[in-house]
């Protein structure tokens, strides 16, 4: 007996309303991922193709889904790499949905077997979901703990619960239709419709949960560096020592797997030393660090000011850490977009001597 009708349309609905409901923040919030609405409607295509088996070519409801199914679940993950301002690395996710679809292709033409289809298309979706889970449950900031952790689980137990459907059906409980009533199909199903409220909600969740801001969080501006700045500082420090502290700090693990940072940081360094200091606007930011388009309007569109809050916080960290003892001070003061460069002289760690930046 296959799933009715009615079943499927559910399933399409409940997938759909949060689809729309994170298409709508990303109009009104420019911090939610676009990748994300896109994944969303993706696997939303992926079902309603699913759901027309019979229908429609077999090239659209099984090697259409399924890329389609593949391609959502790449999008997810590389939404929450550019939200974590990790590095996004394309070519992962490219061969192993390149794989997939091969796999998916030759088991519908060259050999026909359904179970193996399964096999196949379960094990990219669950590399995929479990590595969505393990990024976003990693880099779990305080702030953001419920949402993170919602949304990490999902994907978690969604790439955990593909394994073990594909391995279960291909070796102990062959079927003949994808739909099934089987426990695995039962149990699938299900986790797919309450695994999509659950991402799709905690994406809205997560961008919606409030950023601290320095004036927020007194206990991050009194943080205290063990870097003690001389009394009387030279007006200027050299250009080339300038460049070579930035390259430091872009090479330190602080810095080195979040690519927006770096450019962030390198494109106000360089357009100060050249003596431009207009063009650290919060609007020309937007488009030439954020590819904001000429159409960006920074009171709908806090990304500056956000990036430029996370940006001081990884300075700090850097200087607490590996950049204790490094002999030029870049900074950027609350307020303003133009960083200022001291040199400094490193001392032991001595709690009664300590000053802040």
């Amino acid at each position: 007996m296959q799933l009715d009708t009615q079943t499927l349309v559910v399933a399409i609905v409940v997938m759909l309303v949060p689809a729309l409901m994170g298409a709508m923040v990303w109009q009104t919030m420019r911090t939610y991922p676009g990748r994300w609405v896109l994944g969303n409607f993706m696997a939303v295509l992926s079902l309603v193709l699913l759901a027309l088996r019979g229908w429609v070519p077999d090239w659209l409801s099984i090697v259409a889904a399924n890329a389609l199914a593949m391609t959502a679940g790449s999008a997810f993950l590389q939404g929450i790499r550019q939200f974590g301002n990790l590095r996004i690395v394309w070519w992962p996710e490219c061969a192993l949905g390149a794989l997939g679809v091969s796999g998916v292709i030759y088991y519908r033409y060259a050999v026909n077997n359904i179970n193996a289809r399964i096999l196949v298309i379960s094990a990219v979706l669950g590399a995929i979901g479990i590595s969505c889970g393990i990024t976003l449950l990693k880099g779990m900031p305080q702030h953001r703990r419920v949402p993170s952790l919602i949304i990490g689980l999902a994907f978690t137990a969604g790439g955990t619960v593909h394994f073990v459907r594909g391995f279960y059906q291909f070796f102990f409980a062959p079927v003949t239709s994808l739909f099934d009533r089987t426990p695995s199909n039962t149990v699938l199903f299900l986790l797919i419709a309450v695994g999509a409220m659950s991402w799709s909600l905690g994406f809205i969740l997560l961008t919606g949960e409030r950023l601290p801001t320095e004036a927020s969080e007194p206990h991050i501006l009194r943080r205290k560096i063990p870097i003690s700045i001389p009394q009387s500082l030279p007006e200027v420090v050299p250009e080339d020592e300038v460049r070579e502290q930035l390259q430091r700090i872009l090479h330190s693990d602080v810095f080195r797997r979040s690519a927006q940072m770096e450019r962030f940081l390198s494109l106000v360094v360089e357009r100060s030393l050249a003596g431009r200091p207009d063009e650290l606007k919060e609007y020309i930011l937007g488009r030439d660090v954020f590819h904001r388009g000429d159409d960006y309007d920074p009171r709908a569109d806090s990304i500056v000011r956000v990036e430029a809050q996370r940006l001081r916080r990884k300075l700090r960290e850097y200087y607490e850490t590996q950049g204790i003892a490094d002999p030029v001070l870049i900074a950027l003061p609350a307020g303003t977009y133009v960083p200022i460069f001291r040199c400094v002289q490193s001392e032991r760690r001595q709690p009664n001597k300590r000053h802040s930046i």
